[in-house]
């Protein structure tokens, strides 16, 4: 059963992803898990869209990793969170692929179902300028965004204050579904990419350098492409600051064929 249902995440795979044949293949999804007092994961929420067997897979997965416990009032108490999961299907000497399911961080869930796309800055649109920007701010116990601050995500790329001002706006809009300690909603601090990129972008010598340098340094080199082919760009990916929940043993899963 575990053969079958290796085969069918490596299908469903290769059909939703662009690459070319032997190329890794990715995703990274969101699963909800209830974690109890020991830190273990109980329960997970995967998805409703997510396939019934790439579902099972990421749902063994996530149950073999384990939290430092939440506390309150210095006890352990139960907690929940959501994980963010990448499954990758990657090319062996054999031909065939591994699967490799890893850790990419936990915390609050952005609700993406409500999001609305940003507005580009109209002078940055004649500039054909882009910018790659963060944003910190508290995930209050309601969902809604607090004390936000915008700073670029490369301290030698200065950001236009036009891209603050748009990057503040669509904030000011956005949701997200608190973590829980004890089954009561908590405030996490977060740090929220946003790349503002458009086609037919200029990006300066220096501007390609910095972007090739970032992937370098996380080794990771994006999908996604600037207009000139291999410049990769930062992920968009938010991440929690300080999760009540914190990862103690996440070791990727592999599965061979």
């Amino acid at each position: 059963m575990k053969n079958v249902m290796l085969c069918a995440g490596m299908l469903l795979l290769a059909g939703s992803l662009t690459a070319r044949a032997d190329e890794p293949r990715e995703q990274t999804y969101r699963i909800g898990a209830d974690v109890d007092v020991t830190g273990h994961v109980t329960a997970t929420q995967v998805e409703q869209d997510v396939p019934a067997s790439v579902a099972a897979m990421l749902t063994s997965a996530v149950k073999q990793w384990q939290f430092t416990s939440a506390t309150r009032n210095g006890q352990p108490v139960p907690a929940h969170t959501f994980i963010y999961a990448k499954l990758q299907a990657l090319p062996n000497a054999g031909g065939q692929y591994e699967l490799h399911i890893s850790f990419a961080g936990n915390g609050p869930k952005f609700d993406r179902a409500v999001r609305q796309p940003q507005q580009y800055p109209r002078e940055a649109v004649h500039r054909r300028q882009t910018a790659f920007v963060f944003i910190n701010a508290t995930v209050q116990p309601d969902g809604r965004l607090a004390d936000m601050t915008v700073n670029s995500q490369f301290a030698e790329w200065p950001v236009p204050a036009s891209f603050k001002d748009a990057s503040l706006k669509i904030a000011r809009t956005w949701h997200f579904i608190p973590e829980q300690v004890d089954g009561q909603p908590v405030a996490t601090q977060v740090r929220i990419p946003i790349n503002f990129t458009m086609s037919g972008q200029i990006l300066t010598p220096e501007q390609v350098k910095i972007l090739r340098e970032a992937a370098r340094k996380k080794d990771a080199v994006a999908n996604a492409e600037a207009d000139q082919p291999g410049i990769p760009l930062p992920s968009e990916q938010e991440v929690a600051l300080d999760s009540p929940l914190q990862p103690s043993a996440v070791a990727t899963i592999i599965s061979a064929p």
